[in-house]
């Protein structure tokens, strides 16, 4: 009965001593690479630029509205989705360089309408090879940039002020500068249109390219100083 008891616990010691190696081995060796992603999230965010040529809204509850609805007067709202279509081919420099105002505060409207009439705008080929289309989702961002003419490799900044700072390397502005970049004009979904210059972050998905964000880029130049002609 005694040595029954002694050989246990010489067992049992042994395992003991065993495990322990075990663990130290383990704690020695590198970890194990991480598992490369799958499905959606191995798809990596794409980013594009180019000037709208094609806007299109997408109401996809028309077709599932009833025919006591489809009745009702139509109300004003905003799309709940919107196709675009961007022609990559247009190059910032070249669009940016009969488009630049030192005026923050342009319409929506009138800076597509001069985007449109933009020699880089019309001159460009836009086929399938140059054509991106693009699916705005009501969870899509719109956001306003702004960057100089000769800026084409930069984001952008936030304000006007900040690119002319960007420009000139100074951050000296004048008054007529302080009071545009108070209250720049900031673009919405339903501002999008034909001839606005965008960068655009999507996901190309079995759906179709899906944007996360759609930056439309304002060029700035620094307002010349009285009489001294312009500086574009």
């Amino acid at each position: 009965m005694r040595r029954s008891t002694r050989g246990w616990k010489v067992c049992a010691m042994a395992a003991s001593f065993v495990v322990a190696a075990f663990a130290v081995t383990r704690a020695q060796q590198p970890a194990s690479p991480a598992r490369p992603a799958t499905g959606d999230a191995a798809k990596s965010a794409e980013r594009i630029d180019g000037v709208i040529i094609k806007v299109e809204p997408v109401d996809r509850a028309k077709s599932t509205r009833s025919s006591a609805e489809k009745a009702k007067p139509a109300r004003r709202r905003e799309p709940q989705a919107l196709r675009l279509t961007i022609n990559t081919a247009a190059v910032w420099r070249d669009w940016a360089r009969d488009q630049a105002t030192p005026n923050a505060s342009e319409s929506p409207k009138k800076a597509a309408e001069r985007g449109a009439k933009s020699v880089a705008t019309g001159g460009e080929p836009a086929d399938k090879d140059t054509t991106v289309v693009i699916h705005l989702d009501p969870d899509s961002k719109v956001e306003t940039r702004f960057r100089s003419p000769q800026d084409e490799t930069t984001r952008g900044a936030k304000t006007p002020a900040k690119a002319r700072e960007a420009e000139t390397g100074s951050k000296e502005t004048s008054a007529n500068d302080a009071r545009q970049a108070a209250k720049p004009v900031r673009f919405n979904a339903s501002d999008l249109r034909p001839g606005l210059f965008v960068q655009v972050d999507f996901r190309h998905l079995q759906a179709g390219n899906r944007a996360s964000t759609v930056t439309v880029i304002r060029p700035i130049i620094t307002p010349a100083p009285a009489g001294g002609g312009d500086r574009r």
